[in-house]
């Protein structure tokens, strides 16, 4: 399983739709609306790499109101 962050900024007054079509994607699992230079930080789980691609460019990335996304892949370190 990966896992990633997602930050995203959005276009102002645009707060409610974001969050609505984030809650309609099952591979987001948590999201807050966050102070700084992002508006929401989302948390995703998806099976490979290429499900993260497909995620972000076909469903994150098309939801109105957003303008911009960072992914931040979790990296598993072993001790």
């Amino acid at each position: 399983m990966i896992s990633a962050y997602i930050l995203i900024r959005i276009e102002p007054k645009s707060l409610k739709d974001v969050i609505h079509g984030l809650q309609k994607i099952k591979d987001i699992k948590h999201f807050d609306a966050v102070t700084g230079p992002y508006d929401i930080i989302a948390v995703a789980e998806v099976p490979h790499e290429t499900a993260l691609g497909d995620l972000i460019s076909d469903k994150i990335e098309k939801i109105k109101g957003i303008k911009e996304t960072l992914t931040c892949h979790v990296l598993t370190l072993e001790a």
